[in-house]
């Protein structure tokens, strides 16, 4: 290794060249370029044979030569590789730097002196070659170092002129790729003799480097330069070579193979030769600086297939030979040395031998073949060393050129062999170090072409090097993230940024200033503006704080870097794992993340105007953040796809992780709580157990707690050290100062060192008695381990006192006169134990402190505080260990729970603000989808809700109009068979590609996780509800159903009302109202449509295409099954859009403000709000997803119910054809309701709140109404079981009897309950709802009256026969009386179910129907008035009522028959109908005798008096027959049956006649009897009396008791069938 150094650190070629700037415009020199630059980099074959070659070459050389008589005699000036001003000094090795090139040229027959050379001697080699040539057969006879000998003499030699050595350099570039590979064999591995390529290519590159020519013009010297930088470049070309003497395989490899490490180094002291020389031109230095990269990737290349095996061997080999030939040179100098007198003489006849070989290499005798060595791990080292050496900003010998060179060659370096650099610590460790730091501090130049040089090293050195730069990336990540980050940034949402906690920060080197939180890190310097190149990159530092803004290339710069470090997928994993979840590390992911998100805004400062930049648009710095984000995304998406790399075994284990990660936060509140109050802070550590005395060390428990608290914070880099030094100081803490300085170990240390060790660790305090009690423990520490040149401890504390002056006084920039070691000496003068200290040792701390200033934390600036914390961040990283890399999933949760947040926000922002940028919204978008399936995969339903708002935005199908999209004429095409609305938006979206992708991927993302989301169902429903208002949903989402026409489209308008039809004659006020309401359809005058353009129309395709494939009919099918989790946000936000549209418009009518703006109350809104197609749409959703998900009805129905009842309240306010969906919807949902026990009580809430419904509105939706009822009820008949419940129900029944649809529903329930006590499929007739049903069917007669009535009236007024047809409303009420008669089938069973007693059972189940049938019996309508009458009389002398309690006789007729009479007699009623009311009179009263004459019997065998009942009946008979001729003739046969009845029961006997001489025996009731009922027969019925009971005449005495005729006895009447 010693062998390299000396060529690279000895003078370079060219050095001395004093030359003008290069014309580079010269067309000669610009060809030149253009052919070296164009050559190939594969060595070419040729057709023409070598000899011929040869042969041409010789040619052309010697008869230049020959023509150019002056070129011997030129300028003395030379171009010359000998001189001693190459490379800068600082290149060149110490201890090497005599050993020049001068010896090796001597040794490959050069020479080192600058001494003329005869023309004829460069001549005769050429002429020599030609010889040999002319006889040869095969050129591999002979040696190669013979055919390049003349070449290579004419260029080592000064006298040759510019051009002559251009065409040497050419001959020997020719030879070079079509001659010497015929002498490859393999290349060797190991220390073998020199084969005859090997020596040729020795000389050929020491000829090289010794280069020399007198300079003539700036452009012909430039020629010759980059002709031999073409030689260079062919002894890199690769080439086809042998791999081994048995085997026929081969495989690409270089010259480079068969040279040692010398020849290797001199080609790349001539290339760096050229780079150091800023007055060459750029031409040159450019393709000077592309050999040297060749020449090293070649080199680097060749570390691949070292081993360490084979390096330890060769090295071993060459230092025996090193010493060999180090014996060999001492014998040469010893006899060189010998005549001494002649010395001049002979060195010059000495030099003329060296000579006579070269230009007649067949006359020299045969020399030693000397041994090879291949080139590697020794060159690859001082390349390094050279390379990073130049890097050193703080040099000034550098210039930034220089720097840049050294940049683009190390980049290739590491491109080549930088994963392999890393296996050998002898390289490995100079780049962790001086490189990292060097390269660091350039990308603080203010050169933009040296910040993209140093940024692209740094990149390519992260990317190769990585597992061995832990700490060097932690540090170079944050001060990327605290350059770019503006001092003052602008407010965003908090979760841009994932902590703001400033202990998170631990103090780790950074190339930043001072931070926030008081603890400052040392900076590299900042460039200066100053002109000179040699100066423009070390300059005073700056903190960061104090630098101006970043310019917008630089930052470009500095993100496009980050990007590429941030490619490798396990990039955010790896900064989670190796910082994050690191104690000593800062939290780096949560950083970038936050850093990142934030870098996705703008960050510029207000307009003039005040404006905000916020919307306008990405530039390319916001464009990288948003690239590292997504890839991050991508890689944990690919991860979960595609699976990930198992943990690696060797480092620590996932758990530990996740403990230190947890561990982590409890230090980092911990350190915060300190930094406020350090006792409370060391309370709390302790309590978390991070401070854990060791219970097993020595010292007493106080003790103990002392060390462990000592422990903590002599390691701990997140406290305050100020605060630190001021509270290990106070006078309680003693034991733990003593404790803290304990932990230092001063063995063989000095005190200068000792306390720069220890002062390193906090900041001192400013006051006197802390400092006095440091320095006391101090010196008692440092004294224990008995320095020597210490007598006492008290000399230890005048010592360490005396070193805190020192310092300050040689590094006070206040102070002008420092202290000099004379003064130093005489202020200790007689304190160490009464004598001095030794000088030397007083001169040794003075010394050390004048070079090295103890700098105390926090106050790190300037070049010495980043070497201080530069040295601090290398001590971690020997026990930092190497970074753990592995693309694992296993930490994605985490890292995705903690980013998702700022990211999701961060990308919506880029895609709302690209939408003319087709490649960030496809990034974008496939970011939201891969965040997506994150989000699922980690049960994170917040994030889709994340998404879903920030993609609805940007869709243009949110409503942002002011009162909401309304229905509107648009017009309708129809285009390939199928019908397409062009609205607007339907235009806007389909020419809007970002919308349209954005639809695409929040439907797509929505489409199989609708469980997931919950916040983000607002807006999906409102797209919906924007896309059902312009006709782009699918059918299946526009249907509605109800109870009567199953399943149809929801309207999208609603027409004017038609004129209201004529009344029918059934009819009245209510059915007109009902057939006005119930006709929302029809036609209208609408507005006029404008025809759509092609355009429009094919616009509005590519919406409906673009819609088709979200496929809304899967989405709609998914939220029909949602989860309850899900399903009830999801109606909670279409109740929310719903409201919006009716009760909140309609709360907005009612308000009104006052003058002020206030608000007042206002008059309650009486109009009716326009139909909205949007309400019925979101209500029929609603329905349909509580209807899918009955087993949730619990949680459902409050939701929905509110929203209805609502609703319902101010229904008048509303479209009816909404209020019918409304009450539709609520009895689909009471039919579920039904089938669930615990919700019953809210089954009969529902129905009060239909009862409640205005009259006018219920009838317009009773049809819907009942045909929900019936189905609850059919679907439960015991749904409805107390009295109360069941009178909702038939108030329910009752307000739909006049409505002629819904009364057939009605009449059919109640029928089927009238006919049957027990079906299965209808509901039971009980006592709780006998009398609403009896009372229902009252109401259906009774409005068949009211109907026939007004349609009697139609008939009189249109002069018209009465029709023939009856009419529904008189048939429905022939029905109620007909299911009235049938009770008496199930009265009996009711009667024996409900325990009361026979006369209460009577009044409650027989007396009901009883009463509303007699009622009936005086109905205007002729047919109900008929068939009451005859259901009437069927009943009164049914068996059942025949054969019950006598007590009830009475009642039937006071109750009954008797009301029926009166009404009967009333002349309102029988104007009702004059012609058929004198039958119904006739009919009544032979009922009323028929009846009598049924009853009279149980009467008087009970013992009854009938004496006042028959006298009533009298009466009513008489009233009757008053004035009827004909009722007097029909109704007095009845009376006279009954009166015969009477007489022939001995109740009603006359008196004996007058003078008859006979006793009246009668009893005084048939006395009274007779008196009150004769006189009102004769007036009915005159003379019968006489006639048929005439008085009793003398006759035998007859019994007084009354006889009861036989049944059979009675005659039949006219209503005795």
């Amino acid at each position: 290794m010693a062998r390299t150094r000396l060529i690279l650190d000895s003078s370079v070629l060219l050095a001395l060249l004093d030359v003008a700037p290069t014309l580079t415009s010269s067309l000669l020199l610009a060809e030149q370029l253009t052919n070296f630059h164009t050559m190939s980099s594969i060595t070419t074959s040729t057709d023409l044979p070598p000899i011929t070659l040869l042969l041409q070459e010789v040619q052309t050389i010697t008869s230049s030569m020959r023509r150019n008589q002056r070129w011997a005699s030129t300028s003395s000036s030379s171009y010359s590789s000998s001189s001693t001003s190459g490379l800068p000094t600082s290149l060149r090795s110490g201890k090497n730097q005599q050993r020049g090139l001068a010896r090796a040229g001597s040794k490959r027959g050069g020479r080192g002196s600058g001494e003329s050379m005869e023309e004829g001697d460069l001549m005769i080699g050429f002429i020599e070659l030609r010889r040999i040539l002319s006889g040869v057969k095969d050129i591999t006879s002979i040696a190669p170092l013979d055919l390049c000998g003349p070449f290579i003499a004419l260029i080592r030699s000064p006298l040759t002129s510019g051009p002559i050595t251009s065409l040497a350099l050419t001959s020997l570039h020719s030879i070079i790729l079509s001659v010497l590979p015929l002498y490859l064999t393999p290349p060797p591995t190991s220390i073998v003799p020199s084969t005859p390529l090997q020596l040729a290519l020795a000389h050929i590159t020491s000829a090289l480097s010794q280069c020399r020519f007198p300079s003539s013009s700036p452009q012909q010297d430039e020629l010759v330069l980059l002709r031999l930088l073409r030689v260079l470049e062919a002894l890199v070309a690769p080439l086809p070579m042998p791999r081994s003497s048995s085997s026929q395989a081969v495989g690409l490899g270089c010259l480079l193979d068969h040279m040692g490490d010398e020849s290797v180094c001199e080609l790349l002291e001539v290339g760096l030769g050229m780079l150091a020389r800023a007055r060459l031109g750029e031409g040159v230095r450019n393709t000077a600086q592309s050999c040297v990269q060749g020449i090293v990737r070649a080199s680097f290349r060749r570390l691949r297939s070292l081993s360490v095996d084979d390096v330890e061997k060769l090295m071993s080999a060459s230092k025996e030979l090193e010493k060999t030939e180090e014996k060999t040179e001492e014998a040469e100098k010893v006899a060189e040395q010998e005549p001494v007198t002649n010395g001049p003489v002979q060195e010059k006849d000495h030099e003329a031998k060296e000579i006579e070989p070269v230009a007649s290499a067949s006359a020299q005798p045969a020399p030693v073949t000397p041994m090879f060595t291949p080139y590697g791990l020794p060159t690859i080292l001082e390349l390094l060393r050279v390379l990073i050496a130049l890097l050193n900003p703080s040099d000034q010998a550098h210039t930034d050129s220089m720097r840049l060179s050294a940049l683009a060659i190390l980049n290739s370096a590491l491109e080549v062999g930088g994963t392999s650099l890393g296996n050998w610590p002898e390289l490995k460790e100079g780049v962790r170090d001086e490189g990292c730091r060097y390269l660091f501090q350039l990308t603080r130049a203010d050169s933009p072409a040296l910040l993209a040089q140093s940024l692209r090293a740094t990149s390519t050195l992260f990317s190769t090097l990585l597992p061995h730069l832990k700490l060097q990336l932690e540090l170079f990540l944050s001060y990327l993230i605290d350059r770019l980050t503006p001092p003052n940034p602008p407010p965003f949402a908090p979760y841009l940024q994932l902590r703001q906690d400033p202990a998170s920060r631990p103090g780790t080197p950074s190339l930043g200033g001072p931070k926030a939180d008081g603890r400052s890190t040392p900076v590299n310097g900042e460039p200066s503006n100053s002109t000179n190149e040699t100066n423009s990159v070390a300059s005073t530092p700056r903190p960061l704080s104090n630098l101006p803004p970043v310019p917008n290339e630089t930052k470009e710069l500095m993100l496009d870097t980050l990007t590429q470090i941030a490619l490798r997928p396990s990039f955010m994993v790896d900064c989670w794992v190796n910082f994050d979840c690191s104690t000593e590390s800062e939290d780096l992911f949560e950083r970038l993340v936050t850093f990142l998100t934030r870098g996705v805004y703008p960050s510029g400062p207000p307009k003039t105007d005040g404006s905000s930049n916020l919307f306008e648009g990405l530039d390319n710095a916001q464009l990288l953040s948003l690239e590292i984000l997504l890839n991050f995304v991508s890689s944990m998406a690919d991860r979960l796809e595609e699976g990930d790399e198992p943990w690696p075994s060797t480092g620590p284990t996932p758990d530990d992780l996740q403990h230190a990660k947890s561990r982590k936060g409890i230090l980092l509140a911990g350190a915060t709580l300190f930094n406020n109050k350090p006792k409370k802070g060391i309370a709390f550590l302790e309590e978390q157990g991070i401070i854990v005395p060791d219970p097993n060390g020595p010292g007493t428990d106080e003790e103990k707690r002392d060390l462990a608290i000592a422990k903590f914070l002599r390691h701990s880099s997140r406290l305050d050290k100020k605060l630190l030094g001021e509270f290990i100081s106070r006078p309680d803490q003693v034991g733990l100062l003593k404790a803290f300085i304990g932990l230092f170990d001063f063995k063989g240390k000095s005190i200068a060192d000792a306390m720069r060790e220890l002062l390193e660790t906090f900041r001192l305090p400013g006051e006197s008695h802390p400092i006095s009690r440091i320095t006391e423990n101090f010196a008692e520490h440092f004294f224990s381990f008995k320095p020597a040149e210490v007598a006492d401890q008290d000399a230890v504390y005048v010592l360490a006192y005396s070193v805190i002056m020192l310092n300050t006084d040689q590094h006070n920039p206040q102070n002008r006169k420092r202290m000099t070691i004379e003064d130093y000496k005489k202020n200790l003068r007689g304190v160490n134990g009464g004598k001095d200290f030794d000088p030397e040792y007083l001169a040794a701390i003075h010394e050390s402190i004048r070079k090295r200033e103890i700098i105390l934390p926090e106050e790190h600036a300037g070049q010495h505080g980043f070497e201080f914390a530069w040295k601090l961040m290398m001590q971690r990283s020997r026990t930092a260990g190497q970074m753990v890399i592995c693309n694992t999933a296993t930490f994605d949760e985490p890292m995705f729970r903690l980013a998702w947040q700022p990211v999701i926000s961060a990308v919506a922002y880029a895609f709302t603000m690209s939408a003319s940028d087709e490649h960030v919204i496809q990034k974008a978008i496939t970011g939201f989808r891969q965040c997506a399936s994150l989000a699922g995969h980690f049960k994170l339903p917040e994030v889709f809700d994340t998404i879903v708002l920030s993609l609805s935005s940007a869709t243009g199908l949110l409503d942002d109009t002011e009162d909401g999209y309304q229905m509107a004429n648009f017009p309708v095409v129809e285009k390939d068979n199928q019908s397409v609305t062009v609205s607007p938006l339907s235009i806007r979206f389909g020419h809007s590609y970002r919308s349209q992708l954005a639809t695409v991927v929040l439907f797509t993302i929505a489409n199989g996780n609708g469980s997931a989301i919950r916040d983000g169902w607002l807006q999906i429903f409102e797209m919906f509800q924007t896309l059902f208002l312009h006709s782009l949903l699918p059918a299946p989402m526009l249907q509605m159903e109800d109870f009567l026409a199953g399943t149809t489209t929801i309207p999208m308008k609603i027409a004017a009302p038609a004129a209201a039809p004529d009344r029918r004659p059934e009819g009245g006020l209510l059915s007109t109202l009902s057939s006005y309401l119930l006709s929302p359809y029809g036609t209208s005058t609408e507005a006029l449509v404008v025809e759509a353009t092609e355009e429009e129309v094919e616009n509005t395709l590519v919406a409906v295409d673009c819609l088709s494939s979200c496929k809304l009919e899967e989405l709609y099918a998914e939220i029909l099954n949602l989860d309850v989790e899900a399903l009830i946000p999801a109606l909670q936000a279409i109740r929310s859009l719903a409201e919006a549209r009716t009760t909140g418009k309609l709360h907005a009518r009612t308000e009104a403000r006052g003058e002020t703006g206030s608000p007042v109350l206002a008059p309650r809104f009486e109009g009716q709000l326009p139909y909205d197609p949007a309400c019925v749409f979101h209500l029929e959703m609603m329905i349909s997803l509580a209807s899918r998900s009955k087993q949730n009805i619990s949680e459902t129905w409050p939701v929905i119910f509110e929203y209805i009842s609502a609703l319902l309240s101010s229904a008048q306010s509303y479209s009816v054809l909404l209020i019918e969906r409304a009450v539709v919807g609520l009895l689909r949902l009471c039919l579920i309701v039904s089938e669930t026990p615990e919700l019953r009580d809210q089954l009969y809430i529902a129905l009060d709140v239909l009862r409640s419904l205005p009259s006018s509105v219920l009838n317009a939706v009773s049809e819907q109404l009942m045909a929900g009822v019936a189905r609850i009820l059919e679907k439960d008949t015991t749904v409805i079981k107390n009295q109360t419940e069941w009178n909702l129900v038939i108030a329910l029944f009752r307000a739909t009897v006049a409505h002629p649809e819904a009364s057939k529903v009605t009449l059919a329930i109640v029928q089927k309950m009238a006919t049957s006590s027990n079906g299965a499929d209808r509901p039971e007739l009980t006592p709780d709802n006998y009398a609403g049903v009896v009372a229902l069917l009252d109401e259906f007669a009774t409005t068949a009256g009211a109907a026939a009535a007004g349609r009697q009236q139609q008939y009189r007024r249109s002069s018209l026969g009465p029709q023939a047809s009856l009419g529904p409303t008189v048939e429905r009420g022939l029905t109620a009386l007909d299911s009235l008669y049938e009770l008496r089938n199930v009265i009996p069973g009711l009667m024996s179910t409900s325990g009361l007693g026979e006369h209460d059972a009577f009044n409650a189940f027989w007396l009901p129907p009883l009463l509303v049938i007699g009622k009936q019996c005086v109905n205007g309508c002729r047919e109900i008035r008929q068939r009451a009458m005859a259901y009437l009389q069927r009943l009164l002398l049914s068996p059942q009522l025949l054969s019950g309690d006598e007590s009830t006789l009475p009642t039937i007729f006071d109750r009954v028959l008797f009301p029926v009479l009166e009404e009967l007699l009333k002349p309102q009623v029988y104007e009702r109908d004059p012609h058929g009311m004198a039958d119904t009179r006739l009919r009544a009263a032979t009922l009323l005798c028929k009846i009598f004459l049924q009853y009279v019997v149980r009467l008087v065998e009970s013992g009854t008096a009938v004496e006042g009942l028959f006298v009533r009946v009298l009466d009513k008979l008489e009233r009757f027959m008053r004035g009827e001729r004909d009722l007097l003739n029909e109704a007095g046969e009845s009376l006279k049956n009954v009166v015969l009845v009477m007489h022939s029961s001995n109740l009603l006997l006359p008196p004996p006649a007058t003078g008859s001489g006979l006793d009246d025996t009668r009893t005084a009731d048939q006395k009274d009897l007779w008196a009150k009922s004769a006189d009102r027969i004769e007036r009915v019925l005159p003379g019968f009396l006489i006639e048929a009971i005439p008085p009793p005449k003398a006759t035998p005495a007859v019994s007084q008791t009354p006889q009861v005729p036989a049944q059979e006895q009675v005659p039949e009447g006219p209503l005795g069938e």
